[in-house]
């Protein structure tokens, strides 16, 4: 992926949260073993974004962290904002300090173009919709033992 580490993580945890009842929190512990997020990493994370304003977090019974406004309503790039910065979509994709119209670099008539689909894609995107998108992967990939029919290979 073109994100860092970090923000791929906060994708997976606040989209894992997205499948949750609305208001639900999540310790930080069960989000982590869910996602497969670093445990410690995560805290982290999720306080960072609860400094940010996407979450809200409480300590002591009944704590942990939810979404401070509806999943409906943050968009995937607010997300990425926030973790990567304003001008994430303005760097080379090859890493270059300088790549533009007058000095490009190898990708970057391709890198303009996809980077234009990358932010529409972003700014339609929500956190409510990659939570149904979750969910229903999850639905998916869950098999019913009953529904399995085993059959015994034929005789010759």
């Amino acid at each position: 992926m073109i994100y860092s580490a970090t923000t791929e993580y906060a994708i997976r945890a606040l989209a894992h949260m997205a499948t949750l009842e609305p208001g639900e929190r999540i310790l930080a512990r069960d989000l982590a073993a869910a996602t497969g997020v670093p445990r410690q990493f995560l805290g982290k994370i999720l306080h960072r974004l609860a400094r940010l304003g996407l979450l809200d977090s409480a300590k002591g019974r009944g704590g942990g962290f939810r979404f401070l406004r509806p999943p409906s309503e943050i968009l995937l790039a607010d997300l990425v904002q926030s973790m990567e910065g304003e001008d994430i979509m303005q760097l080379c994709v090859l890493g270059l300090a300088e790549c533009n119209d007058q000095q490009p670099c190898p990708m970057h008539d391709q890198w303009v173009d996809f980077r234009e689909r990358l932010r529409e894609r972003l700014h339609s995107a929500t956190m409510a919709e990659l939570g149904r998108n979750l969910k229903a992967k999850r639905a998916a990939c869950t098999i019913v033992p009953e529904t399995i029919k085993v059959t015994e290979p034929q005789s010759r």
